[in-house]
Parts: structure tokens; sequence; C-alpha cells
């Protein structure tokens, strides 16, 4: 039977447009090595920044091991404060620039800037609060950049001089030191004209300098500036003075040449008369020096400019835009450059085999539904100095993979796409499977990844919306208000009950309601707010419940009021239990704190029962290890590639939990999950944002994830931890505890890499898809595998709206999946959880987890097994791997051509839904009337909303666009 759909559109928030991208910078080369030629160890993140003030940390993700497609998905996305709502500049800083390889995000700093604002705001890159603020005369900030030596600032402002910030290195007690005043020598710089503008900033490549000891240093020599007045500039960076250099001690304009200008219309639309008078000036907007000196300009007249550097005349000049080229990014190695702007055109230029070098035009792609704003490439361009042949940047620093561009602007989308030169050797892609690393995927031939405006990403919790099945409502987040529908059955409509504006010292985080609509949790940065939900004649009236006062006075928190105090009690993710009754807190600080809601008849008691610190090292006789952490383990150990568990036997399990419950709180130093950098900087892992939060529909089971990958389970009955599972290689999309016809319950756990796996709670350990039934369950990961965009969401249908046979039922398990632009439907029978029998007719009991690298294996120890057991269960699983069909595609053409995908147990729609932002169930009418828990229905009673906020919907609210494209053009 089929089950109703809404398509639900009235959900009007407007997403904010990308004003920046950068990814990961790339230290220099060590001055005592010659340039890597090995690709970084791991692609770098994206760092987007919005126009509303969010900051969007995208990581990549892939899976070797499925042959699933490379992407970057969205980490975590840190809110703005009241006092900067915007941001128009960003840039990333390398705390130890001496450290030669790929840098994680705790090795950066972050700064951002705003034309509304006067103030260089440094954030953190974990929770997005404000570090520091550096106040700047003459404001705003027009152009930011990051000297390549990661020593140095260098910003235009309304002022005519340049501005210098020294970066001071870090320290162990202080890994953020303050921005300091530049060197004397940098203290001074030549004046432009007052009228002119500085809009555009770049270093060139730095230059080796021999010191006294005998060492070498890395020191910036060359910056060039875009400027309004239809020129760019070329200055000199004079050496730090040590007394016996003579000249000049300030930055001194060494050069300046004119682009062309264009000539103002007359009256009745006829040209001026000649004279400066009669042209109009052209702004140079970006700016960039490749290698060899070559300088590169892009300006309002829609050209690319190169120039030769020493002469400062034209070399080669493209009309490339119709508009103006407001972006210019520079590949890696400096082979390649890309430019867009309003006319959402984006141009590759490559430099050509010739022996002259000339630079050619190979493509150009309309990516985006309107203006470009900001371009960046992985790996990024380090404007290292060429001594050798760097024939297509094979011999730069970030040679060897496959490079990717990434784009954003007013529409929204961050878009990736393959951008490799065209004469290139085909290397590894990010974007590509695995099987794909000897294909050359080029700018012109590839197609564009984009991804969605309105994602939550890892953070569930942080949707734009969240569903209350049994009242049929449907809650809305905006940047610092909620709103609330409620859905009418049938084809009745929808009516809007609730709009609320919150006080909030930044946006809003979490947001989630409980299963009847009779609670609503919100939560920015600092607070979480708690609401009762009370039904009136015009709709619902919100009345807030005493939640800080309550945690502030619970004795089982006394330990936490120091930090609550300073800190706040944000949520990063909350989550009601099916009855109401209790609702689940993820704090900011890691905490997962279980609130009790006793409702009498007039007021609502609140109540804290629980607090879990996630602490444990040693759970239920299982020796958990943590990940590897530059090399170490948390311990300070090698850690190995294997994550090993140890499971004792059932009485020492209960001894385990109980010694657990009552630890100490203080713990050794080296035994706390923290480790030191070599640079004395402190790297927290514990303390990680909580991104998932779920509860079993009999609201016995809790699952927790946390952004590192560590995935916990609960026990709310007993409020104790359960199980600890193995740390994931990657954060999981969601967590699931879904209504199978099986006797035993499980935990479905959704990977960013569409990987899908279920974790046995009675047995605790993995089951082995490949064992279950005839291998259908495998057969669709494998197909989820080949989608090239990841799924964002997977919800179960509840238990009551099956047939149940027995105690746990034997019908069916239905799921929905979804993504950005398609929808998944899964079924799930009893005998597709059938474990069948290895070649020795024994059933597999212990595989290994198919979403992860890490592999589930005992230690010595009462109950244990021994290597040789642990080998044999291995082959047993690969051999029932092949057996069922592991090397089927099963997904050809799923991922760049969805359609429609159908089998006898699921069904892919790809082409009926565009920019879906969730999915829920609603309740039937019959269902809603009864209210009643031992009730069951049948198919017929339950409805599925699915959210979408097309582009279309919300275009006209935006400036108008420089080109759309109509019925029957081109």
């Amino acid at each position: 039977m089929s089950i109703p759909l809404h398509r639900i559109r009235f959900y009007d928030h407007t997403p904010s447009p990308i004003t920046a991208i950068q990814y990961t910078p790339l230290p220099l080369p060590a001055p005592s090595s010659t340039l890597s030629q090995t690709p970084p160890a791991h692609p770098g993140d994206c760092i987007i920044a919005r126009e509303n003030g969010h900051v969007e940390i995208w990581k990549h993700v892939s899976d070797k091991q499925i042959d699933s497609y490379g992407n970057w998905v969205l980490y975590k996305t840190l809110p703005p404060t009241l006092t900067h709502p915007t941001i128009s500049q960003l840039a990333l800083v390398i705390r130890d620039p001496l450290n030669c390889s790929t840098p994680t995000l705790n090795d950066l700093r972050l700064f951002t800037s705003s034309s509304d604002s006067g103030d260089l705001v440094e954030r953190c890159l974990s929770t997005g609060k404000v570090l520091q603020t550096y106040p700047i005369p003459s404001a705003p900030i027009w152009s930011l950049v990051v000297a390549p030596t990661h020593d140095l600032l260098c910003l235009s402002t309304t002022a005519p001089n340049l501005h210098f910030l020294s970066i001071p290195s870090p320290t162990m007690f202080d890994p953020s030191p303050s921005l300091a005043p530049p060197p004397p020598h940098l203290l001074r710089t030549d004046a432009l004209p007052s009228r002119t503008r500085t809009t555009s900033i770049a270093f060139g490549p730095p230059t080796l300098t021999q010191l006294p000891d005998g060492t070498a240093e890395w020191h910036n020599t060359t910056i060039v500036t875009g400027n309004s007045d239809s020129s760019w500039r070329i200055w000199e960076i004079p050496a730090p003075a040590d007394g016996s250099r003579q000249g000049p001690n300030r930055v001194v304009l060494k050069g300046r040449a004119v682009v062309e200008k264009v000539q103002k219309a007359g009256r009745g639309g006829r040209k001026a008369a000649g004279g400066v008078g009669g042209q109009k000036q052209t702004i140079v907007w970006s700016i960039g020096i490749l290698p060899d000196g070559t300088v590169a300009t892009t300006d309002s007249l829609g050209s690319l400019i190169f120039w030769d550097p020493l002469s400062l005349a034209q070399r080669q000049h493209f009309r490339a835009h119709k508009a103006d080229a407001m972006c210019l990014a520079i590949g890696p190695g400096g082979s390649t450059v890309f430019t867009s702007g309003p006319d959402q055109r984006v141009c590759q230029f490559v430099r050509s085999q010739a022996p002259g070098g000339e630079w050619v035009m190979v493509s150009a792609k309309r990516l985006h539904a309107h203006d470009v704003r900001a371009l960046a490439v992985w790996p990024p361009y380090a404007p290292v100095p060429i001594t050798t042949d760097t024939k297509h940047g094979i011999n730069t620093v970030g040679g060897g993979i496959a490079p990717v561009l990434a784009s954003g602007g007013w529409d929204m989308s961050p878009t990736f796409t393959p951008a490799s030169h065209p004469s290139s050797s085909p290397f590894p892609s990010p974007l590509a499977r695995p099987s794909q690393s000897q294909t050359l995927l080029t700018f012109e031939s590839t197609h564009p990844r984009r991804m969605g405006y309105l994602s939550s990403g890892l953070l569930s919790s942080s949707s734009p919306i969240t569903f209350s099945p049994s009242a049929r409502l449907v809650v809305g987040k905006r940047d610092r208000g909620v709103g609330i529908w409620r859905v009418h059955p049938n084809e009745n409509g929808w009516e809007k009950l609730l709009e609320m504006e919150l006080r909030l010292r930044t946006t809003i985080i979490a947001t989630t309601i409980s299963e009847h609509g009779k609670y609503l949790a919100v939560s920015d940065l600092y607070e979480t707010k708690l609401f009762k939900l009370v039904p009136t004649s015009s709709g619902l009236k919100p009345t807030r419940l005493p939640l800080l006062p309550t945690l502030l006075s619970s004795p089982l928190l006394h330990h936490l009021n120091t930090q609550l105090t300073t800190q706040g009690c944000g949520s990063t993710s909350m989550v009601f239990t099916p009855d109401g009754g209790r609702v689940v807190l993820g704090l900011v600080t890691g905490q997962v704190l279980i609130i009790e809601l006793v409702e009498d008849e007039e007021n609502v008691g609140v109540e804290v029962v629980k607090c879990f610190e996630r602490k444990e090292r040693v759970v239920r006789g299982r020796v958990i290890k943590g990940k590897d952490v530059n090399g170490t383990g948390v311990n300070g150990n090698n850690a190995a590639s294997d994550v090993d568990v140890s499971m004792e036997e059932e009485a020492e399990e209960q001894k385990s939990n109980s010694d657990s419950e009552s630890e100490s709180e203080s713990e050794s130093e080296s035994d706390s999950p923290s480790t030191f950098h070599s640079n004395g900087i402190h790297k927290q892992t514990q303390n990680e944002w909580i991104s998932i939060l779920a509860v079993s529909e009999d609201g016995q089971w809790l699952g927790v994830a946390d952004l590192e990958g560590r995935v916990e389970v609960f026990n709310l009955d007993g409020l104790q931890l359960h199980s600890t599972l193995p740390t994931l290689p990657h954060p999981p999309t969601t967590l699931s505890f879904p209504s199978l016809p099986s006797s035993s319950p499980y935990l479905a756990i959704l990977s960013p890499t569409n990987t899908l796996s279920l974790y046995n709670l009675d047995q605790r350990r993995f089951v082995p898809l490949p064992s279950l039934g005839k291998g259908e369950l495998e057969k669709f990961g494998n197909v989820l595998g080949k989608m090239q965009t990841p799924v964002m969401g997977m919800i179960w249908r509840p238990s009551r709206f099956s047939h149940p046979v027995g105690p746990r039922g034997d019908g069916e398990g239905k799921a929905l999946l979804w993504g950005t632009d398609y929808l998944v439907t899964l079924r799930v029978t009893k005998d597709m959880l059938h474990l069948i029998p290895n070649v020795n007719g024994e059933l597999a009991s212990m595989p290994n987890h198919s979403a992860s690298t890490t592999n589930i294996s005992s230690i010595n120890g009462k109950g244990g097994e021994s290597k040789n057991s642990r080998k044999k269960r291995a082959r047993e699983a690969r051999q029932a791997k092949a057996s069922h069909g592991q090397g089927e595609e099963g997904g050809t053409g799923v991922g760049r051509d969805l359609g429609e995908k159908k089998e006898e147990y699921y069904k892919i729609i790809g082409d009926r839904f565009k920019s879906i932002l969730s999915v829920g169930w609603l309740a039937g009418s019959h269902q809603q009337q009864s209210q009643q828990g031992d009730e069951r229905g049948d198919e017929g009673e339950l409805e599925v909303g699915v959210v979408e906020r097309p582009w279309g919907d919300f275009v006209a609210e935006l400036p108008g666009v420089f080109w759309s494209g109509s019925y029957g053009s081109s």
C-alpha cells in the first residue's frame, strides 16, 4: 500500500550567499629541502564564509573499501555573534609554518572582517567564538591577505597606505597570541592618491636569505596591489634593518601599470569628449603573482591580463567575461588560472607547452545560476619561486594530486569541480572513486558537484527543519527565530501556528520538538532554551521553563558550575524521548545531560537525572584505543591501524561498569584523551561537539556520536553506558534505532561515504551485511556507495505502523533516505536479516565493520579469541562477500543521472525533488485522534513530509541576475 506524501514548500527562510572560500593552506617547503613531489597526506578542509556571518567547515571523506566517490561534506557550522554578524573577508594562518605537512583545523587560525565593522576578528575554529578583536583605523577593510611565510598580515582600508600586522609564534600557554604591530621596516609605506582604494593584494614568491649562522630563511620581498584608479602597483618589501643595509626603511612603490579604461557616455547616448573627464575608472578586482613573476589581474571590464614583472607591459589580454571579472584563483604550481564573476561563467586558462609559454583559454563553463563571488583550488597555490622546470605543477608544493576547484556566490550552493591541467598526467582526484585513479579528470570534461545550501551536514540537530509526527507539526529554524506550522491531513493544506524571535548571543545552532508537540528546545552557542507549547485558539503559546537555574542548582552538576557560568549551557544536539518525558542535551563542552520533565496540573518540573561525562576509557571490559593523532595514540604511544576491543565475561562486564560509574574525576594527565603538538600547542580531542543524539522508539536506548567519530550507546532505563563502538573513520551522518522484524534491537549507522552498517545491541557487535539473507543489504550498500552526492539523512518507519506477529513483529522495516535532489526507499524483511552459514556451515558472528577501516578483534583475557580465530573469521567473511556479488556494480550510472532506479526492496527517485531540506513522518488523522501508545495502525495512517526550498522560490528576493536562461534559448 502506498503512503501519502506532502511536498512542503512553505518554509520561507532564504539562505545566505557565499562571500569567501579558502582551502587549508600549505606551508612553504623547508629552506634546506627541495620541493616535495609527494601529494599532501590528505585533502585539506574547505572553509566557506557566508554573508550572514556563518563559517562552514567542509571536510573531505572517502572510502577505498567500497570504492565510493570522494566528497567534501559539511562538518560543522560556526555561528556568528551579535557584535560581528557579517563576513566579507577571511584569512587562514598556519600556527607553525615550519611544520611542512598538511595542517589540520587545530593548526590554523581564522581571521575575518566585514564591510560594516572596524575590527579584525579572530574566531575559534572549534566553536566559532571570538578570541580577539583588533581595531583597524580608517575602516572598513577592503582586502586582507596572509604572507606565504604566515608571519604577516597585509590589509587595505580607506586610508591611502597599506597596513601590516605581525603574527607572533604560538606558545604552550598561548596558542593564539594577539596580533602585534609590524616590524619597524614595515611601519611606513608610500601613500596612494587620496581617492584611490586598494581592492586586492597578493604577495610574490619569497626568497631565501642566508643568515649569519649559515642557515637559510624565507623572506617576503614583493607585494602587488590592484587599485580602483585603473591601475595596479608593485611594491618592494625591504629587508629587516640590521645597521649594515642602506636604503629606505619603508615599503617602496616600485612601479604602476595602467589597465584599459571605458569611455563615458555623454548626453543623448553620445560619447563624451576626450580627456580624462570622459573616461570611467576601471577597478582591478583581483591580482596574483605566478612563480616566474608574471602578474595576473582581473578587472571590472571582464578582462584577464598577464603582465611582465620587469617592464610592467601587457603580455596577453583576454576579454573572458561579459561583466566584471571579480574572482581569480591560481592552481597548484601556477600552471592554471581560473576566473569568474557576475556572468556566472568560470573560465580556465593554462600555459601552453610551446617554447613561448603562451597562455590560452581552454574552457568556460556556467557552474552557477547567479553571481560568483569566490574561487579556491585544492591543492592551494603556494608562491614558491621557480628554480627548475615545474611542468604542469608536478614539481611544486602540493603536487601529485588532481586539483579541485571550489566556487560559490549568490546562488548559495558550494560547487566542487575537478580542475586538472588538460595535458597533465592522471593523478588521484579527491572527488573520484579509487578505481578512477588513472583517469584524467579535466575541468572541461567533468560534471560539477553541487552541494545543498541549507544542509545540516554532520550535525543533525542543526537541520533547519524538525518534525513532530504525532502533532503533525513542522518546525523551521532561522538565524535567530523559529516558526511552527501544522500540516493538515490529506489535501487540506497547512497553517502557521507560531513565530518566535529570540534574544540570543549567536544564531541558533540546534532545535528539536517533542513527539506530541508539547515541548520545544532551542539553543545557541551559549544557552539552551526550553519551552512548553500550549495550544490556544490562535495557535500555540510558548511558556519558557527554568532550565539554566535547574542546571546550576543540580547536585549532579556541581563540578560543572564554573563551566556553566563562564561558557554557558549551549547544546549542539538535542532530542526528546518518544513519550516527551525527557530531553537529552549534548552540551558544547561534550557532556550529555538527561533532563526529566515532570508535569503536574499547573507547572512542569525540570530535573537533572544524569550527566554522562563520556570519559570512560575502559568500559564493560572493553579496552578502547584512541584514534591516531599525528602518529601517536591517546597515551603517546604509536597507535596501530587496528582498534582492538576486548570483551570480558558478563560478570566482569557488570563489575567494570559499576567501577566506571564510581570512577574518580581526577585522571592523570597521561591517561586523559589530550595531546600536545611538538610546538607545545594543546590540542583537545575529547570535548568535541556532539553531532547526533538518537533515542529508540521504546525510550530504552540512547545513541551518541561526536565529530571525532566516537559512538556510544547508553541504556536510559538504568542510566548507564551500554557499549562503546570502535572509533569510526568519519563521523556518522545519522544514528537511528530501526524497527526491524527481528528479536534483537539494532543501531543503524549511516556514514558520509554512504555506507550503511548495523550494530546488534544485544551482542554488542556489528552485523556482517554480506552474511545476511541473500546479500540484499550488501547490494543496496553498493548502490548507495555509487551515489555522487552524500546522503543527508535516514529515518525508519515507527513500529506502531507495522503489523506485529510475535514479540517484535514479523513484518517489514521501511526506511527513507534522502540527498539534496533524490529520495530513496528501503524495505527490509525478516528473511533479509537471517544469518547465512559460511563455507564450514557456521554462522558468521563477529564481522569486520563494513564502514570502517578499523578491525574488531580481541586481546588476551578471559573470553578472548586467538589470533588464528580472528584470521579464520576474516577469511570466512571475505569468502561470503565474494559469493554474494561484491563485485557487482549495481549502481552504474546512478551517480551521474539518477532518474529512477528500482529493485524489489529499494527504489531511488532522482528526478522529482530539488533542494530537499528534510524528510519526516506525519501521523494520519486516525492515529492523531487516538493518541494511544498500544494502538497499531496500518500504512494508510502514516504520511511523509518532504520539505523543499527550491531555487525558484527565493530568487526573486535576490539582486538582479546578469544572465538568466529562458525557454527556447541555449
